[in-house]
């Protein structure tokens, strides 16, 4: 097996683990802290954790390049999952994820025309595999009535998703996922510290939720995040992450008691056959002329 694709196939395992684990989010932020704060708590202590391994490895520095680009991914990061939590708390987490990953379906279509990605065709039957196997998961039609605001704070948090991945991926490439991640993460804590504040002094009792959420599934996570979009198309990434929704549902089922359907189960087949094709399909990144030019 060639270097490069034997590189690919294990990025693309890494960040199938790491959306599995990105299932288990909402067992921890079922709580009563704001969005806002949650979202400035969950940055804050994964910018220290990373600024830590950066440290200890040696690879603690001010980027020289992309500066710009890397607050603008910092700043849009915060304001992608202060939507989304949001959307949760307005509508339910079966409409929320269901608007939210048309996010993924639109980075891996603009890919092409502003990052010069070119991918394998079987890619596109499975980002249609796993929206369809997501819709079968979270089954939004069996919600009652949502609301405008819910809805339209969803659809916020798509598209916000949408420019993070299109946004970031030069910056990965250029600077490494570690770098890439530990800045993002610090203009997030900065542009949100004063609800970090508010969140620790007025909810001190989830101190060891936030820890969690934030080392682990945001520090550690962005990092692995990062490093795969380095080797890997945005159509491929886009597919792989449709095993968050699905693992919720499992997820849900261990702790949480709430039993999926046959539907659901059916719907999680269809997402784990569409990251397999992702996986072996072989896709090959070109460079972008202009799209990438350092800002």
């Amino acid at each position: 097996m060639e270097p490069e694709r034997r590189t690919r196939i294990l990025a693309v395992g890494a960040l199938a683990v790491l959306a599995i684990a990105w299932g288990a989010i909402p067992l921890f932020v079922r709580n009563d802290v704001p969005s806002i704060q949650l979202v400035g708590v969950r940055v804050t202590f994964g910018a220290v954790a990373l600024v830590g391994v950066a440290a200890a490895v040696g690879r603690l520095t001010i980027p020289k390049v992309r500066r710009w680009r890397l607050a603008l991914s910092g700043v849009l990061l915060a304001l992608h999952w202060i939507t989304f939590f949001e959307s949760i708390k307005l509508t339910t987490v079966a409409v929320a994820l269901s608007v939210l990953y048309l996010g993924p379906i639109g980075a891996a279509i603009l890919a092409g025309p502003l990052l010069g990605e070119r991918v394998d065709r079987r890619l596109w039957g499975a980002l249609g595999a796993a929206m369809f196997g997501t819709l079968l998961v979270v089954q939004p039609w069996q919600s009652g009535g949502v609301g405008a605001t819910g809805l339209a704070m969803a659809a916020l948090s798509a598209a916000l998703l949408t420019a993070v991945m299109l946004a970031g991926k030069p910056v990965a490439k250029d600077l490494g996922g570690l770098t890439m991640a530990t800045g993002e993460l610090i203009v997030a804590s900065v542009f949100l510290a004063p609800a970090t504040y508010q969140a620790l002094s007025q909810h001190s009792e989830h101190l060891v939720n936030f820890l969690i959420l934030g080392a682990l599934f945001t520090g550690l996570a962005g990092f692995v995040f990062w490093e795969v979009m380095r080797h890997v198309p945005v159509a491929a990434v886009s597919v792989v992450m449709y095993l968050e929704p699905a693992s919720a549902v499992i997820w849900a089922a261990v702790f949480l008691g709430e039993r999926p359907n046959a539907t659901a189960w059916v719907g999680v087949v269809l997402v784990i056959a569409g990251g397999m094709v992702a996986a072996t399909a072989t896709g090959k990144d070109h460079e972008a002329i202009g799209a990438q030019a350092a800002l």
